[in-house]
């Protein structure tokens, strides 16, 4: 290969994207820096000819910057193959809600050339979209619509750590209230994207769901992250499982040998035991977290579950159990 070749090849992988730019005295030190050793008119002269074949484009700074045209296919060698485009079309499909929208927008070259390839090409890879899905458990709710605007602008806080100042509607509210938020995460749970964050200069983390907010504003001011927070440790402790108490527990429940099969393939715990208690039904154990998502999960079998410890989930479930009873117009007897 030769060397103005190469040098050429390394030059435009330098080159970003446009918002962004690079000028020819910034080129001129990487391309020192790579081993190559070329003036700056003729970095300037070399990229006034590739503008002619190529979708770069200079502003009138001073010094020039240069960049690729924003919607420019993205410039591969090699061509992006069967395999990375399956990934970017995955990652467009799936991914979406999750990415900040100035990331979406850089990545939008990639996607057309992805679908291009995977069109182009008569490849068994090419038709991977077609033969998988991704399913909820449970009851498939729809999501809740989010404000284009208060979305990307989260999502650049966020990627800033910088503070926000949002409208929000709480839940079984007339009018949205103003707060200051230091973003920290974002979670999807479900249907529902979730902000973790602290308010004002509370220390308390909190969630609030995007699809209520109705205005964002980014800040000058840099977020305050509270010492020793962690996403994942905070989800581990429970923080999405809408705690009861905020504690583990012992639970002891009686299952139908039908009910309790998957548990044998996906446990509650680590220490969770399974011991057939001679009925034809099994006694199963395990150290959980107390919360909401645990009841909902036990009520969901029904008559083939019945809680025996410890005795405060099993007052709950026993008066929950007669409750629903009362709501349908039947008699029930005393439980102990």
């Amino acid at each position: 290969m030769s060397n103005s070749l190469s040098r050429v090849m390394a030059m435009l992988r330098h080159i970003p994207r446009h918002p962004r730019k690079i000028d020819t005295n910034a080129l001129s030190r990487r391309l020192e820096r790579a081993g190559y050793t070329i003036s700056i008119r003729s970095i300037q002269r070399d990229l006034n000819d590739l503008s002619c074949i190529l979708p770069l484009v200079a502003d009138n700074g001073r010094p020039q910057g240069w960049s690729w045209q924003a919607d420019a296919d993205p410039f591969h060698l090699p061509f992006l193959d069967p395999q990375a485009a399956l990934t970017f079309h995955l990652v467009q499909r799936h991914l979406s809600a999750l990415l900040p929208e100035s990331t979406l927008d850089y990545l939008a070259p990639w996607f057309r050339t992805a679908t291009a390839v995977l069109e182009a090409n008569d490849h068994g890879v090419t038709r991977w979209p077609d033969k998988v899905r991704v399913l909820p458990r449970g009851l498939r709710l729809r999501s809740p619509p989010i404000d284009p605007g208060v979305h990307a602008t989260l999502y650049d806080a966020l990627l800033r750590e910088r503070q926000v100042t949002i409208r929000y509607l709480p839940r079984q509210a007339t009018a949205p209230k103003e707060y200051v938020v230091h973003p920290l995460g974002v979670v999807a749970r479900d249907t529902v994207i979730y902000l973790v964050c602290t308010m004002r200069n509370f220390t308390d983390v909190r969630q609030l769901a995007l699809h209520r907010m109705r205005s964002a504003i980014m800040l000058d001011e840099p977020c305050n992250r509270p010492e020793g927070f962690d996403l994942d440790a905070y989800i581990a402790d429970g923080a999405f499982g809408y705690s009861e108490s905020g504690d583990t527990i012992q639970l002891e429940a009686r299952f139908t040998s039908d009910a309790a099969a998957h548990l044998f393939e996906y446990p509650l715990a680590d220490d969770q035991r399974i011991v057939p208690d001679g009925t034809g039904a099994v006694r199963v154990s395990a150290t959980v977290l107390d919360t909401k998502e645990l009841r909902w999960w036990l009520l969901g079998f029904g008559d083939q579950v019945t809680v025996l410890g410890p005795p405060r989930l099993r007052d709950r479930m026993r008066d929950t159990v007669a409750g629903m009873a009362a709501a349908y117009g039947l008699m029930t007897a005393s439980v102990a």
